[in-house]
């Protein structure tokens, strides 16, 4: 009668020892890993779209965007003496005697970052080919993304330009990108990255909550104006 109560005991023992062993730990839901995938997505960061340089592509404009105090002081400075061996300035266009088969076009734009042929513009015009950067398919790249806004980054060198005018001057390009994708103005910001020894635009779209890194150019020690 005892052995029969203690075999009892034990199986009891036994079932309770294995039902808790069962007991496994509860998987998330598959609505939960969907989310985490969601939110990935959501948080792409900035994408480049296109970078320019201003002084390319029949932009010969930027002259009035130098500072006023280094413009007075180029025009004051001497351009050579006939009676030295300095070389004389030649005028744009004008070919010398000599090495006429080797001389470059007088206006050769090259640049790597920019090719094909500028949208939307009237070939020939300076008053729209120096917005040749300002490219409808960048407002339409920030149209087709509705939580989505655009960055102009604006890179020169500001000891030689008037950072302001040029500021403005991106920012009409900027007006124009709008009115041609039929965006609002404000879906597009312009900013001065800092100093690039190239006056240079760099066209960004930045997902909602994100900015793109600005990356300004080490201003050179050999560059810096003399006290």
């Amino acid at each position: 009668m005892k052995l029969s109560k203690s075999v009892a005991l034990v199986l009891v023992m036994t079932a309770l020892v294995s039902a808790s062993c069962s007991k496994t730990p509860v998987k998330p839901s598959s609505s939960a890993g969907a989310l985490t995938a969601n939110s990935a997505v959501e948080n792409v960061g900035p994408r480049p779209f296109e970078r320019h340089m201003l002084t390319s592509s029949g932009f010969h404009t930027m002259n009035e965007f130098i500072r006023p105090e280094i413009r007075s002081r180029m025009d004051e400075e001497p351009v050579g003496d006939s009676d030295t061996n300095d070389p004389v300035p030649v005028e744009p266009g004008a070919a010398s005697d000599e090495h006429v088969a080797d001389a470059p076009p007088a206006e050769a734009p090259a640049v790597e970052e920019q090719t094909g042929q500028p949208e939307d513009l009237e070939t020939g015009s300076p008053s729209t080919m120096k917005f040749s950067w300002a490219r409808k398919s960048f407002g339409d790249a920030v149209k087709a993304n509705l939580t989505a806004t655009g960055v102009i980054v604006v890179y020169a060198d500001e000891k030689y330009y008037d950072v302001e005018r040029l500021v403005r001057f991106v920012e009409e390009g900027r007006d124009r990108i709008a009115k041609s994708s039929e965006i609002g103005g404000e879906r597009v910001q312009v900013v001065f990255g800092g100093y690039r020894g190239v006056p240079q635009v760099e066209l960004w779209v930045v997902p909602e909550g994100s900015f793109p890194q600005l990356k300004p150019e080490n201003r050179s020690k050999a560059s810096e104006p003399e006290n």
